[in-house]
């Protein structure tokens, strides 16, 4: 049984051994395509004239069962061990959340001075594992776990891991310019490819282990699936995937004062700056599913007493010759991340900005096929500019408490963090993140044709 529940969460686990997307980035008015994820509205009467993403890399992890102390990496990296040197918090419902996003060749473009299009590549893996026994899988860690008795009970362990591409084009609209409010619009139509995904499921497991006897005794039910756009070696494969589509929603209001009666922001209504004493949004991003076809779902009835020994050497035939199972052909429905996403920022001073953004998680943490978002709440001091952004964030983040992170977008290149000083300064992190990119921006002027021409004649 120890090789059970070891090999299903360590296999979950290194699906995404790569570790919010883009933490503190969103707010950035620069960000440029990267912020059509949060929001499509950001599109509309944006910075730009065209801005052409190269690459962009994201990737999140937060648990609530184990922390690492980072600063041991700078003192002795070679010496670190992962699994001597971490914390752990076990508990009977313990979490794990993991994602990468790679944002590949996009661009945007105006149509007019009130309509933008975007399009967009990007690939992306998410892993969901939860309500998994930390307590049980602590015992489990014990070299001399099998000369002891120990109870086994888990409830509701459900597992996703799922990867896919995406194909976005995004329509950004101006909906109202009045004297001082502004409101726009954005949809991002997507045509979803699958690449697969590995899906474990389980009621309920409860019951002993006789360390006398070396036998589990056990009562309950354990599923496994893989959908199958998986090549020869089982490593995910796009050409294989199921194709759906899917689509992000949002709405941006911006209060736009008089700026010329203030000295401190600019007075150029000009679409090269920023209008907004305050800005909110609203979007709903994710909507939709990839349907996998001719999934095979194994469901054991784990039941009865059976000798432990069966496990030692292959854990999936151990399960085949001890319980009973129902092999059943479906398809399978992967809901996507579907989040309710909001941003305020408040315009301080001409380049000093401070803002809240957050998500909220949409789909049931109880459905057996769904990724889910991980709910975080972020506070983003920033300095902006046009040729370069400087922020730092403190989050707060489902299963790993606050963290504390900042970034750089310096002309074409950005890069950040929005857990690396927390993870620098505790003792025990249990989130990390980052983000790179590089693009070419293409933005809108400063100053008017006339006022160049005047600025012309006086030199």
């Amino acid at each position: 049984m120890r090789k059970l529940f070891y090999s299903a969460i360590v296999f979950l686990i290194s699906f995404l051994s790569i570790a919010q997307s883009y933490s503190g980035k969103e707010t950035d008015n620069y960000s440029g395509i990267t912020s059509l994820s949060f929001n499509p509205a950001n599109l509309a009467d944006s910075r730009f004239k065209t801005d052409i993403n190269l690459f962009q890399v994201s990737s999140t992890t937060s648990n609530d069962y184990y922390a690492f102390n980072f600063s041991e990496l700078f003192n002795d990296a070679s010496g670190i061990s992962f699994e001597e040197s971490g914390m752990r918090f076990p508990s009977q419902n313990n979490n794990v959340y993991q994602n990468l996003d790679v944002l590949g060749p996009s661009f945007l473009f105006n149509l007019s001075d009130k309509h933008s299009l975007a399009i967009s590549t990007r690939v992306r893996g998410y892993l969901n594992l939860r309500e998994v026994n930390g307590n049980l899988f602590e015992t489990l860690q014990d070299g001399d776990i099998l000369n002891k008795d120990f109870n086994i009970d888990m409830e509701n362990l459900n597992g996703t891991a799922h990867a896919w591409a995406e194909a976005g084009l995004t329509y950004g609209f101006v909906v109202m310019n009045k004297k001082n409010h502004f409101l726009k619009a954005g949809v991002t139509a997507k045509y979803l490819l699958g690449a697969g995904g590995f899906f474990m499921n389980s009621n309920s497991i409860n019951g002993s282990y006789d360390s006398v006897a070396e036998t589990i005794s056990a009562n309950g039910d354990l599923s496994y699936a893989a959908a199958n756009s998986t090549d020869e070696d089982d490593d995910f494969d796009f050409g294989n995937g199921s194709s759906s589509i899917g689509g992000d929603i949002g709405l941006i209001y911006e209060y736009r004062p008089e700026l010329k009666k203030d000295r401190k922001l600019d007075s150029l209504a000009l679409r090269g700056h920023n209008q907004y004493r305050l800005k909110l949004g609203l979007s709903i991003t994710d909507i939709g599913s990839i349907t996998y076809q001719d999934v095979n779902i194994d469901t054991y009835s784990v039941s009865g007493t059976v000798s432990a020994s069966d496990f030692d050497e292959d854990f999936e035939q151990g399960l085949e010759d001890n319980y009973s199972f129902i092999s059943n052909t479906q398809d399978v429905t992967v809901q996507l991340p579907t989040a309710l996403r909001y941003a305020i920022d408040l315009r301080v001073d001409r380049n000093i900005y401070i803002a809240a953004t957050g998500a909220v998680g949409l789909n049931a943490s109880t459905d057996p096929y769904s990724n889910n978002q991980l709910n975080y709440t972020t506070i983003v001091p920033r300095y902006e500019s046009r040729l370069f952004t400087l922020y730092t964030n403190i989050s707060f983040v489902e299963y790993a408490d606050m963290t504390w992170g900042a970034g750089l977008r310096f002309g074409p290149l950005s890069f950040g963090s929005g857990s690396i000083l927390s993870n620098l300064i505790s003792e025990d992190s249990q989130a990390a993140d980052f983000y790179i990119g590089l693009k070419i921006p293409f933005h809108h002027r400063l100053k008017s044709k006339k006022q160049k021409n005047k600025f012309k004649e006086l030199i």
